[in-house]
């Protein structure tokens, strides 16, 4: 299982959001420094959040993107920066990310995200952030469409994977976002990763139990930068 590290970064600096003050919190200046840092704990895949891009609905931190992968070539990048056409997709492809994440009204965008997943499926995410009373009630991001015949059209287009989130009705992202996250890897083919909920060493703990065996990854970004635990101690943890 993939220990998929996340770095948000906000006017050129890296950040997390600081949920009581509902405000960013500034890590450090440099996300260089923190990409290096994870590197060098043996981290494989990193996922970079682009805040600005997501607010202006435009590519932003492009030459960020670029020195990274230069830096790093072996690192596989994926991309979430808010993207509303192929056009935004492909700029970010060739400024160094792997993979670009889908997601957020253009899933229910039928007619336009048919045609980036065919011509670019195998470079794009799909992120499916639902939530967990209207996941628990049935969902479909595609009107007309049952889920099952959902995740069986963007899987015949050879998408990534899908990123998925069970949002609680109250609170945060928890423990039983893995739990449903990987509910759905047993019943698809597509790999799924599980977007939050692993918050404490205990999480790590529970993704070692079998019926978690089929998911793909886990992201983790926030207890990573306030010490719960460091990536070498997730990544490792993960690999048994």
């Amino acid at each position: 299982m993939l220990a998929i590290p996340v770095i948000e970064v906000q006017s050129g600096r890296c950040v997390h959001t600081h949920t009581e003050a509902s405000r960013q919190k500034v890590i450090t200046d440099d996300p260089v420094d923190v990409f290096i840092q994870l590197v060098e704990q043996g981290a494989q895949q990193i996922q970079l959040v682009d805040v600005d891009a997501i607010r202006n609905r435009q590519p932003e931190h492009l030459s960020l993107v670029n020195k990274l992968k230069r830096q790093f070539p072996q690192v596989k990048l994926q991309l979430t920066a808010g993207v509303c056409n192929s056009e935004d997709i492909q700029i970010w492809l060739d400024s160094g990310a792997d993979w670009v994440t889908v997601g957020g009204r253009l899933l229910r965008q039928e007619d336009k995200l048919e045609l980036i997943l065919v011509e670019m499926g195998e470079k794009v995410i799909i992120g499916l952030d639902v939530r967990q009373s209207i996941w628990r009630n049935g969902y479909s991001p595609a009107p007309g469409m049952s889920f099952d015949q959902w995740i069986e059209a963007i899987e015949d287009e050879g998408v990534a994977a899908l990123m998925f989130t069970e949002i609680p009705e109250t609170g945060h992202v928890n423990g039983h976002n893995l739990l449903a996250a990987s509910e759905l890897a047993t019943k698809v083919n597509i790999p799924i990763i599980a977007h939050g909920g692993v918050v404490s060493k205990s999480d790590l703990s529970s993704l070692l139990q079998p019926n978690y065996k089929k998911l793909h990854g886990v992201t983790m970004g926030k207890p990573l930068f306030e010490g719960a635990f460091t990536y070498q101690e997730a990544r490792t943890m993960l690999m048994h």
